[in-house]
């Protein structure tokens, strides 16, 4: 699993409504399966990104990562699914297509 590391911050951010502090950090604390790619690894491919598809700045990161790993993204985000697509990205809806992405992952 590949994500920005602006990725962390979102996280943060929801679990924080829910959860206190230590209880977020601990969550934190496990994810050490994603592989995080950072900052300046990312900025030049999520501009063209933005550039191309006229995206949210935060879906721009994520449609680059998948870009710059070739990865397929996946997401509960129907604009940046068809953000992903429209640049050449394979993507899925996961609230729609969750029958793909099991098929996919096999």
């Amino acid at each position: 699993m590949f994500e920005p590391r602006t990725f962390i911050v979102e996280l943060v951010g929801v679990l924080s409504r829910f959860k206190r502090r230590g209880e977020v950090k601990r969550v934190l604390n496990i994810l050490n399966f994603i592989n995080v790619v950072l900052e300046d690894e990312i900025f030049e491919v999520a501009l063209d990104i933005a550039f191309a598809t006229h995206c949210r700045a935060i879906d721009s990161y994520f449609i680059a990562t998948s870009e710059l790993t070739n990865s397929i993204l996946i997401s509960n985000d129907r604009i940046m699914v068809n953000n992903a697509k429209k640049y050449g990205i394979k993507a899925y809806y996961l609230i729609e297509e969750v029958d793909k992405v099991l098929m996919e992952l096999r």
